[in-house]
């Protein structure tokens, strides 16, 4: 019996080269090269290969995965055996006299000889890639062959069947086989997640362990949908990141890149890094380009081969069917792949990018404190936070994207030639008349590109400016309040929205002008091909020709449209990558300031011989000073040359502005060095830093004292600190202890406290030399001197080099062994305390020092001072409550389950209700508008045969609402029916501008209103909000979730919509025609809902939980920019990018998985939908319908798919979106103060007025319903004018006490009347603009003088500087100058949030802009602390004359300030101790105030006080 199994030329070919191919590159491999040719192969496979590989790890490399035996033994036995089958086959061709048999048989063993041998001598522990294509190839010649066999002859052989049956059989075992081994052999963890194991943060992404079967269909995310449909995922729920994709391994080798290639840009780094994933991207985008015309060729030869009604067309219909089948599932397949290599590429970029930034904030010089004076939204220099957060949320991404998107550019080219070149086959040159549409388009396009990135660029500068108001705002809000000026403040904010919302009209309109030219693009060339083909060149216009021509119209379309698109995109990144340059190239410290910068030039870091710690010749100013500022406004440091000696104490002292913080900062590389050397060494953490303002994280206490240091939590030395430093008492005032969280700023804490925890991190760290910046400053004499006793000699300063700023020089000169006196920037005096005794030198800087009080800092934040009142004890009550367990800071809210209905219509209603009911109008006539375009392109082709068609029930629907029967035969007359599809086409292109037009303006009604809903209901919401909400978190909203109203979300709605009308409208289209399809239809319609809930449970748990941990790095970016110099000092730069890899590590291992997970549920959708379109042309071919109406149920198959396939997705996007509407709603719902205006109640104008009283009357008050009221039943009064002094131990209500006067905390109990007015009864504004309060806490805001002192524009200059000669600033800003003459001190003087101004200068400013308002109330809360005591004195008297009428109420910690006040006002507990003049309370034996006095340095000072004040008043 022959066998009649005919070989296929082609199969053999294809097979033999598969294996020449693999033996060529086993050669290759084997083969010893030599080097310059193994050099040039390297060159050229670079870009081929990973650019990260296991060896780029740390650690340990674990063991390859281990392969069952079974599996190699399988393989070599099948191979074996179809090796054994073809020799016999081949025997019996040559026994047959079958040449070409005999050679397919000859060319089958040596291949298949080749397969068993390479699998027999080296089992493979990966998929071989090329054995499983030849064994793919063999096993589909056998299935041709088996189609074959059935489809030419009526009866094929059992044996011949049997045979080829068998032949598949093995092939398709061996590929299964060989794609159930693991697709990397080595696991880069030990942790990776396997198939069985429940998802868990401990594990590993599990695509490291993935075979080839579950990475084809993404199958090994599964074990995360179980956890998702049983309850909401958890952060400890979803695998962390796969090594490959982690911050730290990824952005090493940028730096081991950059330390190679130093001239390289960022841009070419980027490149090079992702040069496999592009190639692929481009590799797999080529096979979309080229393959995807199959279908619509196939879609051509199906209509033709209908127009012919004979079996040979039908079988030839059916075979282009399974032809589009196979094509559209390979495209299912080809698109999961490119989506995970896209997808890697986009994410590194991404976190390059994001650690990049991080990085050069770290090494970037300090320009918090510069003021600019020509500082406005278009200026480019000294990014601030807002900046930086836009660079991250914004230009970041827009970078990224375009590495997403990369091979789409490549593409378009290549689908318009072919897409034309197919035209041309079907029209004809009429084709090219479309072409002249797109030349037009494109020419519309340039005027449109060129203002498009006009606008991009100045709308992201709005959004800068809008960001830096929006962040001042939220930094200041506590002060604010305290002067009812958040309103005013929010303005601005709403001013700069406004700015940045009309750039973002006039690019909307750009948007719709360029959307509605290329979406309406296939219309138009399609109404212009077909015009030129049948009016001019005459030809008839059948259905084949017809919907090709529609389908290849539409596959224009992407192409078209993309290219500008990805050209306006490209530009776009450019602007954005110009941005993040200009970042990066921001002037650094030297290489010895920052341990990474060392760390990248290890040459550069050697300390210079001696290791000595001081200055020869230095000469240093602040980093931004303009160079145009003249050398007589500019503060300079030096010329220094000074030696600090070694493991010895020194003091720095000098007069206010001398320059003493300054002269640690350019020894810590925080000043520009004009000339000179600085001598230090920071290498391996041996330099600590304690600033004036005391910087510490927003963590606890004992996280702040150790601080990442090498002895890690050592419990005897941390007690010996703690105690050393004072802090056993305050430690036992909290619940927690040591693990209180401080809050942002530390917030809960007192300024003495912030100072001595700072001090204890330095001590506790390993420096061996240590910095301080005049840590007494902020203590009381008591503990000053137990700080001198313990910290400053003793076994913490046993061989430690310090260097101590402070003015208490007689309390140190006994422990010291150096002194340097700076007046004006130069070194006055320095020497060793002997020698300087010895010239007579030292008892005049003593003298002249012990008159000075605390200098300026550079910080914004300014010092509390330790309180009097208490004994040992100091902390700061009132802030804020107790927190149990040490939880400050509320963790982020995130939403479980579905997005709820409020939030649709919340969004709905700030869109608008009439506008969406418009887009849902639009939307319905634009399916209407699309279907009848189609019905009516099946009936001009049809009407060709001049003879009536056969009706289906559509038809006739049709025919009764469409009057096409009516027109003459197309070959008679063609220009009625082109009018009818002109007529459509307008219809269409006036629908589709008015719905494209129409989104824009509800997105931009929504988010203008979102926007301004969420900063009114955060700046009216109390101050305890603040305390514990991370600013960051706030931020975050403003930026991330505002940028997803502003862009994202209206698209994902309107997707939703449309995909559900195309869903709907498709669906019955196709019932309609072919009504037996209707069970099929449903069981498909049935699949895909059965996948979707997994996936929406999944994603959008994935979603929120990325929302929410996406905070925590912006956050810390405050915090980061805060603290820098402090960073830096404790050479700790690297722990915090440590810490940043980790935040961005979880945040993108989140979205990792859910694009995992969407990639799971696309490969399906694909599956499903190539289903559909096969099975409804089956249908179609088999039910018979005209060619027509199957040219328009294969169209709508495909629209069906397509919106299948989307519509799950996009609806789950929706829900993602939605999220970001969700957490701004989270916040339109927080606790809102009083009304800040109550009509009916407004007090009247001249209230208070001078001769008005205030009166408590049992005040009690709480900070919360479950918490234990702070002060108990509190009454007393003060008369007119009157002159109150608050004092009490820490804890006794004397801030709260202030706080209730302002209502910035509300009574449980009792009343407040101010002249005859119950202050609960007006509005918060009314109450707050008519008292002052001036806190030690002082806020200034970026802009001028004038605007700090009158930001409303309220007075006159006159007025201005009259309060400025009384406060003693102008003055004071003079000397600060170096004798620069008053006229160039003006109003407009810049002034910047940060460290612009000393200290004292802050507190000078708010003094006068206090005395500027001239209310009959005012609070001082330790005002004038900062400010030296001569004059402090100054400012008292001052205080005196311009407060002499008012009503003053004074929070004293030093009892000096208040001891002549006309009553005194003892706070204990919430309650009040006494209430008396200051001589009676000091003259009661055993009196609480007496013992207060009794305790104090300044006993003495106070009792002589009242006693000359009592003989003065009894004169």
């Amino acid at each position: 019996m022959a066998l009649d199994v005919t070989p296929n030329i082609l199969g053999i070919i294809l097979q033999g080269s598969v294996i020449l191919a693999a033996i060529l590159l086993d050669l290759i491999l084997a083969i010893d090269i030599p080097k310059s040719i193994r050099a040039t192969l390297d060159l050229l496979t670079c870009p081929f290969r990973n650019f990260l590989t296991i060896d780029d790890f740390s650690g340990d490399v674990p063991e390859p995965t281990p392969v069952p035996v079974w599996k190699a033994r399988t393989l070599v036995a099948l191979s074996f055996l179809e090796c054994i089958g073809w020799m016999g086959y081949s025997s019996f061709s040559l026994l047959a006299g079958d040449s070409e048999a005999r050679m397919h048989g000859v060319v089958a063993i040596l291949s298949w000889g080749y397969a068993t041998l390479v699998v027999l001598m080296k089992a493979p522990t990966t998929p071989p890639y090329i054995l499983i294509t030849f064994w793919t190839l063999h096993g589909g010649l056998a299935f041709l062959n088996l189609v074959s066999m059935y489809t030419t002859t009526e009866y094929p052989s059992g044996a011949n069947v049997t045979l080829v049956l068998l032949d598949l059989s093995v092939s398709s075992l061996l590929v299964w086989i060989s794609g159930t081994l693991p697709v990397q052999a080595q696991p880069p963890a030990d942790n990776v997640a396997g198939p069985t194991d429940i998802p868990s943060r401990s594990f590993s992404c599990p695509e490291d362990s993935a075979n080839l079967w579950s990475w084809c269909t993404g199958t090994f995310v599964e074990p995360i949908f179980d956890v998702a449909t049983s309850r909401t995922l958890q952060d400890s729920d979803v695998w962390m990141l796969s090594p490959y994709f982690k911050h730290k391994n990824i952005f090493s080798k940028y730096l081991e890149y950059q330390s190679r290639y130093p001239t390289h840009s960022l841009l070419r780094f980027l490149l090079v890094s992702n040069s496999l994933d592009l190639i692929l991207d481009i590799v797999f985008e080529l096979w979309g380009a080229i393959i995807g015309f199959v279908p619509p060729f196939a879609l051509q030869q199906i209509l033709s081969a209908l127009a012919d009604p004979t079996p040979e067309s039908r079988r030839t219909a059916y075979k282009y069917a399974f032809i589009a089948f196979v094509a559209n599932l390979s495209f299912a397949q080809v698109d999961i792949f490119q989506n995970w290599h896209t997808r890697r590429c986009y994410e590194r970029t991404r976190g390059q990018l994001f650690c990049a930034i991080h990085y050069k904030a770290l090494k970037r010089r300090d320009v918090s404190g510069k003021a600019d004076h020509d500082h406005d939204e278009n200026s480019e220099e000294g990014a601030d936070l807002g900046k930086v957060v836009n660079l991250m949320q914004g230009d970041t991404y827009a970078i990224s994207q375009r590495f997403w998107d990369f091979s789409k550019i490549f593409a378009a080219p290549i689908r318009l030639v072919i897409a034309l070149v197919f035209l041309y086959n079907i029209l004809g040159w009429s084709a090219f008349s479309g072409v002249v549409i797109v030349i037009v388009a494109y020419t519309l396009n340039y005027p449109l590109a060129k203002y498009n990135i006009y606008v991009t660029r100045n709308s992201w500068k709005a959004k800068d400016a809008r960001m830096n108001v929006a962040n001042e705002l939220l930094q200041n809000i506590r002060f604010l309040k305290f002067y009812g000026w958040e309103n005013f403040w929010a303005s601005k904010v709403r001013k700069s929205r406004e700015r940045e919302l009309n750039w973002r009209v006039k690019e909307n309109i750009v948007d719709t002008a360029i959307a509605f030219i290329w979406t309406w693009i296939p219309s138009a060339t399609a109404l212009t091909s077909f015009l030129f083909y049948t009016l001019v060149a005459g030809q008839r216009l059948t259905v084949s020709k017809a919907f090709t021509s529609i389908a290849l119209f539409s596959q224009l379309q992407e192409p078209m449209s993309s290219l500008p698109g990805q050209f306006f995109a490209f530009l776009h990144a450019y602007v954005s990558m110009q941005r993040i340059q200009q970042y990066l190239a921001e002037p650094e410290v030297p290489v010895w300031a920052s341990s990474v910068k060392q760390s990248e030039d290890v040459a550069g870091a050697e300390p210079p011989p001696g290791a000595e710690i001081g200055f020869t010749e230095g000469v240093f100013e602040w980093h931004g000073i303009p160079e145009s500022t003249p050398s007589s406004a500019r503060f300079q440091l030096g010329p220094l040359d000074i030696r600090f000696p070694k493991g010895t104490l020194t003091l720095v002292s000098g007069a206010t502005g001398s320059g003493k913080s300054a002269l640690l900062g350019a020894l810590l590389g925080e000043l520009s060095c004009i000339s000179g050397e600085v001598h230090i060494d920071k290498r391996h953490h041996q330099v600590a830093y304690c600033a004036q303002n005391a910087w510490l994280e927003n963590a606890t206490i004992r996280s702040n004292i150790l601080f990442g240091s090498a002895h890690g939590y050592d419990e005897k030395r941390y007690e010996a600190v703690v105690e050393a430093c004072a802090l056993i008492r305050d430690l036992e005032v909290f619940d927690a202890g040591d693990m209180t969280e401080i809050g942002e700023k530390g917030i809960t804490l007192s300024g003495g406290q912030r100072a001595r925890i700072a001090l204890a991190r330095a001590l506790y760290s390993e420096a061996t030399c240590i910095l301080l910046d005049d840590p007494l400053a902020a203590v009381d004499m008591h503990t000053a001197q137990h700080l001198v006793q313990n910290c400053f000699s003793g076994e913490f300063a046993q061989g430690r080099t310090i260097i101590l700023v402070t003015h208490h020089i007689s309390l140190c000169l006994p422990i010291a062994s150096y002194l340097v006196e700076l007046g004006q920037g130069r070194v006055l005096h320095q020497g060793s305390i002997q020698e300087l005794q010895d010239a007579g030198l030292l008892q005049k800087i003593v003298e002249i020092e012990e008159d000075i009080q605390p200098d300026e800092p550079v910080s914004a934040v300014t010092i509390l001072a330790d309180n009097e009142a208490d004994s040992e004890v100091d902390d700061k009550e009132g802030k804020s409550p107790r927190v149990v367990n040490g939880k400050l800071i509320d963790a982020e809210y995130r939403a479980e389950g579905r997005v709820s209905l409020r939030t649709y219509m919340t969004y709905i209603h700030a869109a608008g209700i009439f506008s969406w009911i418009l887009t849902i109008f639009l939307m319905l006539m634009i399916r209407v508008i699309n279907i009848t375009n189609q019905v009516f392109l099946a009936k001009w082709g049809e009407a060709y045969d001049n003879a009536p068609t056969p009706a289906s029930r559509f038809a006739t629907f049709a025919t009764k609402t469409l009057l096409w029967d009516q027109l003459p035969p197309p070959d008679v007359d063609v220009r009625p029916w082109l009018a009818i599809y002109l007529y459509i086409s307008i219809a269409g292109a006036a629908t589709l501008c008015t719905y494209i037009a129409l989104g824009y303006y509800a997105s931009l009604q929504a988010s203008r209103s979102l926007f301004i809903a969420m900063l009114n209901r955060l700046v009216r919401a109390p101050a305890r909000f603040f305390d514990v909400t991370p600013i960051g978190r706030i931020l975050n909203r403003f930026t991330s979730d505002i940028n997803t109203v502003d862009g994202a979300l209206q698209n994902s709605a309107r997707a939703a919509l449309s995909g559900t009308f195309n869903f709907v409208a498709s669906f019955l289209v196709i019932i309609w025609v072919v009504p037996k399809f209707a069970p099929f239809a449903l069981v498909i319609a049935w699949l895909y809902i059965r996948l979707a809930p997994r996936f929406v449970a999944a994603s959008r748990d994935l979603r929120r939980l990325e929302s929410v941990s996406l905070s925590p790095a912006f956050a810390g970016f405050d915090e980061l920019l805060r603290g820098l110099p402090h960073i830096r000092a404790f050479g700790m730069e690297s722990r915090y990018q440590d810490g940043f890899y980790t935040k961005v590590d979880k945040f993108q291992g989140f979205d990792h998985v859910y694009w995992l997970v969407s990639g799971w549920l696309q490969w399906r959708y694909d599956c499903l939908g190539s289903v559909v379109v096969f099975l409804t042309t089956v249908f179609a071919l088999w039910t018979g319908v005209s060619d027509g109406f199957a040219a328009l149920v294969i169209v709508q198959a495909g629209v069906f798919a397509d919106a299948s396939r989307l519509l799950v997705r996009v609806a789950a996007q929706l829900e993602l979106d939605f999220n970001s509407v969700e957490r701004i709603i989270e916040y339109l719902d927080v606790p809102q103060e009083a009304p800040p205006v109550i009509e009916n109640c407004r007090p009247p104008a001249y209230w208070p007025s001078t001769s008005g009283s205030l009166e408590v009357r049992g005040l009690v008050v709480r900070y919360a319903p479950d918490l234990p009221a702070v002060l108990h039943h509190l009454s007393f009064s003060v008369k007119p004018s009157e002159k109150i002094g608050v004092v009490g131990r820490t804890g006794s209500g004397k801030s709260t006490l202030a706080l209730s006067l302002l209502r910035m905390v509300e009574a449980s109990e009792g009343r407040i009347i101010i002249d005859g007015i119950d202050i609960s009864t007006i509005g918060l504004e009314d109450l707050r603009t008519r008292i002052t309060i001036v806190s030690q806490d002082v806020s200034l805001f970026s802009g001028t003088l004038r605007s700090n002192l009158d930001p409303f524009g309220e007075h006159s200059d006159d007025e201005c500087w009259e309060v400025l000669e009384r406060c003693h600033l102008t003055s004071l800003l003079k000397r600060r100058r170096n004798g620069v003459e008053a006229s160039e001190i003006s109003l407009d003087m810049p002034i910047s949030q940060g460290g612009s101004l000393s200290a004292g200068e802050r507190q000078l400013v708010a003094l006068a802009r206090a005395v500027l308002r001239r209310t009959s109330i005012v609070v001082m809360d330790e005002a004038t602390s900062q400010i030296d005591s001569n004059l402090d004195d100054q400012i008292q008297t001052t205080i005196r004359e311009v407060l002499s009428d008012m009503l003053v109420i004074t929070i004293a910690h030093r009892l000096k300030t208040i001891i002549d006040y006309d009553r005194i006002l003892v706070l204990g507990g919430g309650e009040i101790l006494e209430y008396d003049t200051p001589k009676a309370l000091i003259d009661k034996p055993g009196g609480a105030f007496r013992e207060m006095c009794r305790r104090s340095a300044d006993w003495p000072i106070l009792l002589g006080s009242t006693r000359s004040r009592a003989s003065s008043s009894s004169s």
